[in-house]
């Protein structure tokens, strides 16, 4: 609630760590009350992770259902594990375009992130999310360093239909 509380638009529930569907359900459930309680107006986004395997945690594919019954606007894919593995090394295209599809259709907008690079662009664009995260591509593939505004055009440019 801190986030709305300080002005987001979006407020992101990651479910790391979490292993149930009775968890994940829980956890967004509680989370959506508070910031549609405290704002109707503000965005929730419940994220899982495209590595769910290697963390041993709810597979993804869950999180459209579980979205939708809890009321959520946006569900998310990203990694888990921040080591510059891309989400399309643990999750083929048709698994991720049946992901944004399965949500899409249950009226949820999705977000796609986790190590996208310029290399995945395309794939991106068949698979069309509504929303894709990124910073280490924008960042010259540093996720920790300042933001480049030609690499901003540049990824925008190659968006563009």
């Amino acid at each position: 609630l801190g986030a709305a509380h300080a002005g987001a638009d979006f407020v992101k529930i990651g479910l790391f760590g979490i292993r149930t569907v009775d968890e994940a359900t829980e956890i967004l459930e509680c989370v959506n009350k508070a910031v549609k309680g405290f704002d109707p107006e503000k965005k929730v986004v419940a994220s899982s992770y495209s590595d769910y395997k290697r963390l041993g945690i709810l597979p993804p594919f869950e999180l459209p259902a579980i979205g939708k019954k809890v009321g959520v606007d946006v569900v998310m894919l990203d990694t888990g594990i921040k080591d510059g593995k891309s989400t399309f090394e643990f999750l083929s295209e048709d698994e991720l375009k049946g992901f944004v599809q399965e949500a899409q259709n249950l009226g949820l907008l999705v977000a796609l992130a986790g190590s996208i690079g310029f290399g995945d662009i395309e794939a991106v664009k068949r698979i069309d999310p509504d929303i894709l995260g990124v910073r280490g591509v924008v960042c010259g593939g540093d996720r920790n360093a300042v933001i480049q505004e030609e690499l901003v055009r540049d990824l925008k440019d190659r968006l563009a239909p």
